[in-house]
């Protein structure tokens, strides 16, 4: 969404109320707190009014500037992604190792439960056994 005052992508978009236009909060709360009117209609408008749209987190990235461009801005670029990448990478890694280890004592018990299922079973089948022994010689 493009804020209609800048015309730029907005980070924090907002409705007005009044003309039904998208804008950048910041940029729409500094003219309102300059004017105190609705940058459309010059009909009076307050912060309060302003309607906060909410969008993904992940759905919107800023074009890149000519200033971006250049070799060491694009160094940087690269270094902080590479960092951003990087610590994702060790949190996924920290949470695989915790789910293994989850899956791990899950399975331990799984496997416990299951050899004290098979014990009383067997117990159960020798008592059955031993109770039609000695029902047989009474």
């Amino acid at each position: 969404m493009n804020c209609s005052i800048s015309g730029e992508p907005t980070l924090n978009p907002v409705l007005s109320p009044v003309s039904n236009a998208v804008f950048d909060r910041a940029l729409l709360e500094t003219f309102i707190a300059q004017n105190g009117t609705d940058p459309i209609t010059g009909v009076p408008l307050t912060v309060e009014e302003l309607i906060s749209i909410k969008t993904p987190a992940h759905g919107l990235v800023r074009p890149r500037t000519a200033a971006v461009a250049s070799i060491p801005s694009m160094l940087a670029m690269f270094q902080s992604e590479w960092d951003a990448i990087t610590l994702e990478t060790f949190q996924l890694r920290q949470e695989l190792l915790k789910a293994r280890q989850e899956l791990s004592t899950a399975l331990y018990q799984h496997d416990a439960a299951v050899r004290v299922v098979a014990r009383l079973m067997k117990e159960r089948d020798e008592a059955r056994q031993s109770l039609a022994q000695l029902s047989a010689s009474i």
